[in-house]
Formats: structure tokens, sequence, C-alpha cells
């Protein structure tokens, strides 16, 4: 063999190892883009979706209110209420156990 073929064959296996990094480097590229493109249309279709089930945003005012299930005036109304008829039991079960002279029935001394 000839120094002429020797380096044809030197040259041929260059070429082959090189030409397989650039493969995987595109199969790598071609992968990304593929998952960036399932990425963006999976995100538009959530959000499609979700516009139709999901009434909270920019025209909230828009909406009519529902029915509630409490009525809160109601509630805290009756809340007070309890409050009080609790503040007046506790006030007489301390007037109780001072012999029914509170704080406020003994006057203040004079000095």
């Amino acid at each position: 063999m000839g120094d002429y073929e020797k380096d044809n064959i030197r040259d041929a296996e260059v070429d082959e190892i090189e030409s397989g990094d650039e493969g995987k480097k595109k199969n790598y590229r071609t992968e990304v883009i593929l998952i960036l493109i399932i990425g963006l249309l999976l995100g538009v279709m959530l959000k499609a979706e979700s516009l139709k089930r999901v009434s909270v945003g920019f025209s909230d005012y828009k909406v009519e209110g529902g029915a509630q299930g409490y009525d809160m005036d109601s509630i805290e109304k009756k809340m007070i209420e309890e409050n009080n008829a609790q503040s007046k039991t506790d006030a007489g079960a301390t007037d109780n156990k001072s012999g029914g002279a509170g704080v406020e029935d003994v006057a203040p001394s004079g000095n």
C-alpha cells in the first residue's frame, strides 16, 4: 500500500467519527425542540380549557353573585347576643363571689 492509500484510509476514519458527533447533536436539538413544542401546545390547551370553566379575572364585575348558604348578618347578630349574655353571666358570677359588691359598687376613698 502506498502513502496515498494510507492517507485516504485515515481521512475516512476521521470523517466517520466526526459525523457520529453531529448526529447526536442533531438528535439532541430535535428532542429539545419537540419538547418545547409539546409544552407550548399543552399550555395553550390547558389555558383554553380553563377559560371555559374558571370565571375569575378581569370581567368579575359582570358575573352575578349566587345565593350564599349562610346569612352572615344573622350569624353576626347571634354571636353578639351570645357574647352579651355571656358577659352578663360572667359579671353576675363575679358579683356573687365577692359577696355582692362588685368593683363598680365600691366607693373611692377620699385620699
